[in-house]
């Protein structure tokens, strides 16, 4: 019998998802895409024409791949699903497509070559459905789950899934709800470190075996889901323990958690906190597929409350694939954790590579650090000091000094960084804030023994503390200190969970 594969993937996710201005509907509409894609919703739609033991390949990666005996089951089965989402869900886009197994090749290539077939689906574009909302909707009976009306669109409401905040707290509703004094939030994209290798492994390992392979791929996938939601859970747990006087308000939403696809908002000044603690929650799980432990990258986006979110998230996903690059330099093996940020403070531009052309100083240096690495495996080349652990600990210092160096002084200073290296030292030196240089050598020297280290140098050689303002750092001349002045008032450290 002739087997068909077939695979569903939901297209334009970001404008399904941040269609709507409000924080619960973002989240909301991104559990619908993890549910028109899901076993339940495929029983609902499609009957007797579905088995989850029969047809489930696996699901993850954005995708759902199903196998089927014949071609008409498979064409039945996508033409009851996609009349479902389409009546169920305006504005949700489900693309899918179906070839035929080839016992000629292996399953690993066979499910590439399905996965290839769809982009060049998705790329050729030649007809796309969608029904347009009535402004008003009914309930039907029959109809398998409740409808929401939101601004004259309707859509069927799936189970609510994924992680609950911890006992006694409440996620936001409202961007509102999540901002601080300074008005900012903080959108974080979080994105797994060489999964298609991991997957690759899979296809070799189980060579021939059409079934072994699809078992594979299925445990591999949800131990993907359940530990990346396990690290958001850990996460806000943490949270939740340093910010007590925060209660009932979570600081912290999530948006979307999509196996190794990952969005939560979180107030401003946690931001960064928020992603490294969940980076290094997510690092301390194995995946029991493959044996092996996790590694992503972050970006994070801290803009205002007002800020359009679609433009927030795309700057996060931005910033996400700078620290890959990052990441990737200093291990190609994807065994890095690194993080990138931006604080938008109206600069309004098309993408992050035109924003960094404003932190180019004038005697050729660059002003910022990031990205920087938050977790080095002992084996990869060190990250130096582009490291979260420095700026954190040098934007901590600044903070807890400004009583002895006045803040407008330091503020300033960033205007004679941004002339060069000899005007820093002169800004420095006339305002008289040169002890500023002292926090940049005590968060480069934190640990106790690489501290001694440097005062022993010192005494042999007679000579002064080492106390720059900008590093060569791979060729490149950077601030020590910009990106920590920068995030001076918008940086909260999460005292309890680094203790």
């Amino acid at each position: 019998m002739e087997k068909v594969l077939t695979i569903l993937e939901v297209s334009r996710k970001q404008d399904y998802i941040f269609s709507s201005k409000k924080l619960r509907e973002n989240a909301a509409r991104s559990a619908d895409i993890a549910y028109v894609t899901s076993s339940q919703f495929f029983r609902e739609a499609a009957g007797e024409l579905y088995d989850e033991r029969r047809n489930l390949v696996y699901s993850g990666g954005g995708h759902t791949v199903l196998q089927f005996d014949g071609s008409e089951q498979a064409r039945a089965f996508a033409r009851q699903v996609t009349e479902a989402v389409l009546r169920q869900y305006d504005g949700l886009e489900l693309f899918v497509k179906q070839t035929p197994y080839d016992n000629g090749r292996t399953p690993g290539e066979n499910l590439k070559e399905l996965s290839a077939a769809l982009e060049r689906k998705k790329s050729v574009r030649q007809a796309r459905f969608r029904r347009l909302s009535f402004g008003v909707e009914r309930l039907d009976g029959n109809d398998f789950a409740p409808m929401v009306v939101t601004g004259g669109q309707g859509r069927r409401l799936g189970p609510t899934n994924g992680p609950f905040p911890p006992a006694g707290w409440e996620f936001p509703k409202e961007f509102d709800d999540l901002a601080g004094e300074d008005n900012f939030i903080a959108v974080a994209h979080i994105d797994g470190n060489a999964m298609g290798a991991r997957v690759s492994r899979i296809y070799d390992r189980n060579g021939g075996d059409w079934t072994s392979c699809c078992s594979s791929l299925r445990r591999f996938s949800e131990g993907i889901q359940k530990d990346f939601e396990a690290a958001f859970t850990e996460m806000a747990t943490d949270v939740s323990r340093c910010c007590p006087k925060l209660a009932p308000w979570l600081p912290v939403r999530p948006v979307i958690l999509a196996g190794d696809d990952v969005c939560f908002v979180t107030a401003g000044s946690l931001g960064l906190e928020c992603a490294r603690i969940f980076l290094e929650r997510l690092t301390e799980r194995t995946n029991h597929e493959d044996g092996k432990p996790y590694a992503a990258c972050a970006g994070v986006a801290l803009v205002h409350k007002r800020f359009p979110f679609r433009q927030a998230y795309d700057l996060a996903e931005q910033l996400c694939s700078s620290a890959k690059r990052f990441g990737a330099g200093l291990d190609p093996t994807g065994r890095v954790c690194a993080m990138d940020w931006h604080i938008e403070f109206g600069q309004m531009k098309d993408s992050l590579s035109e924003l960094r052309e404003d932190y180019a100083t004038e005697d050729g240096g660059r002003l910022e650090l990031r990205p920087v690495a938050v977790l080095v495996p002992p084996e990869s080349k060190d990250a130096g000091v582009r490291d979260y652990a420095f700026v954190k600990a040098l934007c901590r210092s600044l903070q807890e000094n400004q009583d002895r160096i006045a803040r407008s002084k330091v503020k300033e200073l960033r205007t004679a960084l941004k002339q060069g290296e000899v005007e820093s030292r002169f800004f420095l030196h006339d305002k008289q804030i040169s002890d500023l240089l002292y926090r940049g050598f005590d968060a480069r020297y934190q640990n106790p023994n690489t501290r001694w280290n440097e005062y022993r140098r010192m005494l042999q050689e007679k000579a002064e503390a080492d106390k720059p303002i900008f590093v060569d750092a791979a060729g490149e001349k950077r601030c020590l200190f910009f990106d920590a002045i920068e995030m001076m008032d918008h940086f909260t450290v999460l005292e309890e969970v680094e203790a």
